[in-house]
């Protein structure tokens, strides 16, 4: 299942991603990729992806998985959405948290 478009708006407002790290997110939600990779599709330095990686990590939206190569040294980090229903979980309880949030908002009006 591929994630719709407007996912980006959703995870902008509940989340306060900037445009970038909602591309970085709309990209991992059907991908798995190192950080070099997403720059490079995304046209962004590496080190400025690893930044947003990081956020979306911290917010539980995306997963990073330590590879090793066979036959050589060293290990990288491949980023990826695991487990849709589980973001779609995690993104349905932040919308309630957000609606109740505003909610108390409105009525202190």
């Amino acid at each position: 299942m591929k994630c719709p478009r407007e996912i980006k708006d959703l995870l902008k407002v509940l989340y306060n991603l900037s445009p970038s790290e909602t591309e970085v997110m709309y990209y991992l939600c059907d991908n798995e990729a190192r950080a070099s990779d997403i720059g490079e599709e995304l046209g962004k330095d590496r080190s400025t992806v690893q930044r947003y990686l990081s956020k979306l990590r911290s917010a539980g939206l995306v997963e990073r998985e330590s590879v090793v190569k066979e036959g050589k040294k060293g290990r990288f980090y491949v980023y990826t959405v695991r487990d849709k229903e589980e973001l779609k979980q995690k993104i349905e309880n932040r919308l309630d948290a957000w609606k109740d949030e505003k909610l108390r908002v409105l009525e202190e009006i």
